[in-house]
Order: structure tokens, then C-alpha cells, then sequence
């Protein structure tokens, strides 16, 4: 068989420059949003902090201490995808994707361990308050009206980092972007849970909602190291993901009989198929190639994926039994050619 030696300025070269050139301004929008990100973070975390010194409200801390977290995740998610988006390597022929998942993990980590801690100290100073040690707080007003601007602030980020997300299909910034969203609601509840200390007079309102908005902050931050771990061990993609991607496949030729022993994982931004086709037996080599070449050509173009597909001859006995794992699924009725 005869080797096939690429010319340098041969269309498949082209090809791989153009895919090059999307892959670095990708890689370069991702890190820009998490640039941005962090800028607007560092601005909140430094109004809060002055508040907290001002206020000594475990509320205020609480939102500080979270906005701090941010400007941390969104300085690292910097680092993070540019390593995540170099190209396979020898030592990582799949890649470097998985880097997201891992920073996404631990960033829900963090955030589940800042809400314990959280909920700790605010046990402590509900005792106290509720023991005759109350603290004052002063300022109320002022940090409520500050909170509706921080919630407003937190919208613009937010709606920022999920188009970027899904632009740049990053799980770095779609779990910073989750994590913004929750600062919405947190911002929110805070000017009101000020704003009703203020009017009531009651200190001990203010570490017993701190401990409530830390339980649901915790909460985002055990779904997001779900989501992170599932990633990382392999999980099966969502159904109606599957769909679209078999759909992709009976459109690219009518001659694939099914799909079968389809299977699919995401690696941080990428994704990986490898199936099997069933074509008519009668088929010459060359034009069962031909025919792969474009499924995978049409799947890695649509979905940013790494794709593997081996044909396999239609046989004359109906009703094959399929054992490997994976979604099996006939396209188009056998046809003679």
C-alpha cells in the first residue's frame, strides 16, 4: 500500500492551520472573559471587605468572602485554559481538556468548604447574640443599597461568562458563570436581610440568614463537584446531546444502514465519539472510506470532537445482537446498489 505524503500546501494542511488559528482565538476569548471575570470580582471583594471592617455583619462577610473566592477562580481559570486548549501531545495523545473539569472541582470544593466554615462562625455568633453579647451593626442602609448595586454588577458577569461559555464550550467558565448566578440571589437576599435588621433592630437576624444563604452557596458548590467529577470518571453524555449527534450521522450519507456501539465522553472543552456504521457489504473499499471520512469530518467541525468510526459490512441475516455497550440506532432501510 502505498504511503500518502502530504504536500506542505496541500488542502488537508490548510485545513489544519485554519483549525489551529480557531482553536488560539478560542483559547484567547475564553481567557479574556475570565480576565474580565476577575477584574469585576476584585472590584466587588474590595468594597466588601471595606464594608465588613465598617459593619463587622457575618452576612457581609459571607458575600467578601465569596467574592474574594471569585477573583481567585477566575485569575486561575486563566491559566487554566490556556494549558486545557494546547494541542495532544506524546504524553497526552487525548489532550489536556480534563485541566477544566479538575479546576471546576476544585473551585466547588473551595466553595463548599468556605461555606462550612461559614456556617461555623455564624453558629458561633448567633449563640452570642442570642446569649446577651449582641453586635451592633452600623451602616445598614448604606450596605443595603450597596448590596442592589453588587447584585447588578453580578447579572453583567454572569450573562458575560455563560455566553462565553457556550461560545467557547468551557467548563471552567460555565462553572464560574454558575457561581455569579448564585451571587445574584446572594446579593439580593443580602440588601433585604439588611435592610430588615435595620428596621427590626434584631443583631441576631444577621448570622442565622448568613448561615442559610452559606447552606444554599454550599449547595452550588456540591452540584458543581458533581458535575466535575462525573467528567472526569467518563459519564455518559446527556440523551438529547446524543440525539443531536445522531441525527448529525443520518444526514451525512444514505447509505448508513444504523448506528450501533455508540459512545461519547467530554474532556473539558472537547468531546470524543468512537461508533460503529453498518453500510451495504457490496460497497467498494474506497467509497466506505470515503463515507467515514465525512461522518467524522462533519461531527469534529460541529461539535469540536475527536471521532473514531469503524464500518461494518451489512449482513443477510436480520436482528444481529449488538453486546458492546452504547446507544444503537437504525438510520436508513438496507438498499442494494
Amino acid at each position: 500500500m502505498a504511503l500518502n505524503h502530504e504536500h506542505p500546501l496541500s488542502p488537508d494542511s490548510g485545513s489544519e492551520s485554519q483549525a489551529a488559528q480557531t482553536a488560539a482565538q478560542s483559547m484567547s476569548g475564553a481567557r479574556r472573559a475570565a480576565l474580565l471575570a476577575a477584574v469585576g470580582a476584585g472590584a466587588l471583594a474590595l468594597c466588601k471587605l471595606i464594608l465588613f471592617f465598617m459593619t463587622g455583619s457575618m452576612v457581609v462577610a459571607l458575600s467578601a468572602w465569596d467574592s474574594t473566592l471569585d477573583v481567585c477562580v477566575s485569575a486561575l481559570n486563566q491559566k487554566v485554559i490556556h494549558y486545557a486548549r494546547q494541542r495532544p501531545d506524546t504524553n497526552h495523545p487525548y489532550g489536556h481538556g480534563k485541566a477544566e473539569s479538575m479546576a471546576a472541582l476544585a473551585q466547588g470544593a473551595l466553595i463548599l468548604g468556605g461555606a462550612v466554615l461559614i456556617i461555623i462562625s455564624s453558629g458561633q455568633k448567633l449563640w452570642e447574640d442570642l446569649h446577651g453579647q449582641p453586635t451592633p451593626m452600623g451602616h445598614s442602609w448604606t450596605t443595603a443599597a450597596f448590596f442592589i448595586i453588587a447584585a447588578a454588577a453580578s447579572v453583567i458577569i454572569t450573562r458575560g461568562l455563560k455566553r462565553a461559555s457556550e461560545k467557547y464550550n468551557s467548563p471552567a467558565l460555565a462553572a464560574d458563570s454558575e457561581h455569579y448566578r448564585t451571587d445574584v440571589i446572594a446579593n439580593l437576599a443580602s440588601a433585604i436581610s439588611i435592610a430588615a435588621i435595620a428596621m427590626t433592630g434584631k443583631s441576631w437576624l444577621d448570622p442565622l440568614l448568613a448561615g442559610v444563604f452559606a447552606i444554599n452557596i454550599g449547595w452550588g458548590g456540591f452540584k458543581l463537584l458533581s458535575t466535575s467529577i462525573n467528567e472526569l470518571l467518563d459519564h455518559d453524555l446527556p440523551d438529547h446531546f446524543k440525539e443531536e449527534v445522531l441525527k448529525v450521522i443520518g444526514e451525512c450519507n444514505a447509505l448508513i444502514i444504523d448506528v450501533h456501539n455508540f459512545r461519547g465522553r467530554r474532556s473539558g472543552h472537547k468531546y470524543f465519539f468512537d461508533f460503529h456504521v453498518t453500510l451495504p457489504a457490496e460497497l467498494d473499499f474506497r467509497l466506505v472510506h470515503e463515507i467515514t471520512e465525512s461522518i467524522e469530518k462533519r461531527i469534529e467541525d460541529k461539535f469540536d470532537a475527536d471521532v473514531v468510526v469503524h464500518a461494518d459490512p451489512a449482513e443477510d441475516t436480520p436482528g444481529k445482537i449488538r453486546t458492546a455497550p452504547g446507544v444503537h440506532r437504525t438510520l436508513h432501510a438496507a438498499t442494494k446498489t
